[in-house]
């Protein structure tokens, strides 16, 4: 069984390549799902087919789908919208924009991820691809499982302590049905993914970019990201590469901008396997066509196979009597970095993502002597 996912800045052809890559695996012979977590969906564009939230036979071996979390909603999880809804309307809100705001923070998250559990659970499937959202709502995405079960636990302990102390009071405003009583089941099928997601045997994730300075920029964040959740990039796919020279002088300029880009991202995604595709002179949208490209982005190589696999993100060792926390985070903006201790708590800042690590028991009441980051390491010195 194998999850890949492909994430990166919206625009660089992410789904084209995804795409590209399942019709590639299906043809050699593996079951293929892939599915899309962007609300802005485009996959059924690439197909040229209808989509929907249930899995469609585009060819032999492989399957599509598009994640619809508002018909998740209304099919599955009514209680639970029925239940905010209510709620805002009884704070003045009118119908149609309760209905609207009843989708809690992270349940789009969580139903997309559900999505992704229940396709790895089915067994009907060899291997699952995600074209996932743009980079900001992917890393939310990912955070989710480790996060969900903090929040279960807090709304659920607030949920007994209200309905213990202030039940009649609260009876008018709390449905019939105890929707709580869906967060642990929930919770198991987020740690059991969380699981599959950390087990780079299984789930590998695949970064897209362009040669251009921001989008550079914004996948080597992704790779910095990815090293903070403990998930592995196995590879990187450059996409939308002009030729080597042209006769005309404008084309020539964008050209030698692009070279000079290139060089830049070999350097920085090295050791990680660098992929490469061409600016593709026809649209590439159907099975055929996105043959072609997956073979000239990977060649002979097995696009289901664990292209890289890279050392541990997080190490603790005993150095001259004191404990030295290693994190990998490659290409981390170290001006953006912050660092705290809360409690038992790790919490690594970097721009809006936050990090928290449950210190190891030995790590846990001792304060920090200072930090440093070397060789894409950010190394924190605990006293002794």
């Amino acid at each position: 069984m194998r999850i890949i996912l492909y994430l990166g800045k919206g625009g660089v052809g992410k789904t084209t390549v995804s795409a590209s890559t399942a019709t590639a695996i299906a043809r050699r012979g593996e079951r293929v799902l892939i599915m899309s977590t962007d609300v802005a969906h485009s996959l059924a564009d690439a197909f040229s087919v209808e989509l929907s939230q249930n899995p469609i036979e585009v060819e032999k071996n492989l399957f599509a789908m598009e994640v619809n979390v508002l018909a998740e909603i209304r099919e599955n999880w009514t209680e639970l919208y029925s239940y905010f809804s209510s709620i805002l309307m009884h704070d003045g809100a009118n119908e149609v924009v309760a209905e609207e705001l009843a989708i809690v923070p992270g349940m789009e998250e969580m139903i997309s991820l559900r999505y992704i559990w229940k396709a790895a659970k089915s067994g009907n499937y060899d291997v699952i691809i995600v074209d996932a959202a743009p980079t900001g709502e992917t890393m939310r995405l990912l955070g989710m499982p480790e996060s969900y079960g903090w929040y279960s636990d807090k709304i659920g302990g607030w949920h007994s302590k209200a309905i213990g102390f202030a039940a009649p009071l609260l009876s008018k405003f709390m449905p019939k049905k105890n929707i709580f009583k869906l967060m642990p089941e929930v919770n198991e099928h987020m740690k059991e993914l969380h699981g599959m997601l950390q087990d780079q045997t299984v789930t590998t994730f695949r970064v897209v970019l362009n040669p251009e300075n921001m989008v550079i920029k914004e996948a080597l964040r992704v790779q910095t990201y990815l090293n903070l959740f403990g998930y592995k990039l196995d590879a990187a796919v450059v996409n939308k590469i002009l030729p080597e020279s042209s006769a005309d002088q404008y084309l020539q300029s964008l050209i030698d901008i692009q070279q000079k880009y290139l060089r830049v991202i070999d350097n920085c995604f090295y050791p990680v396997p660098i992929f490469r595709a061409h600016q593709q002179t026809a649209e590439v949208i159907n099975t055929d066509r996105l043959h072609v490209l997956s073979q000239e982005i990977f060649g002979d190589k097995n696009p289901s196979a664990v292209l890289y696999s890279n050392d541990k993100t997080q190490t603790l060792e005993k150095i001259n009597g004191k404990y030295v926390l290693s994190l990998y985070l490659p290409n981390v903006e170290v001006k953006k970095l912050n660092v705290n201790i809360k409690g038992d708590e790790l919490l690594v800042d970097i721009n809006n993502f936050r990090k928290s690590i449950i210190l190891p028991n030995v790590l846990v009441g001792r304060k920090t002597e200072g930090a440093d980051f070397a060789a894409g390491n950010l190394n924190i010195t605990f006293a002794n």
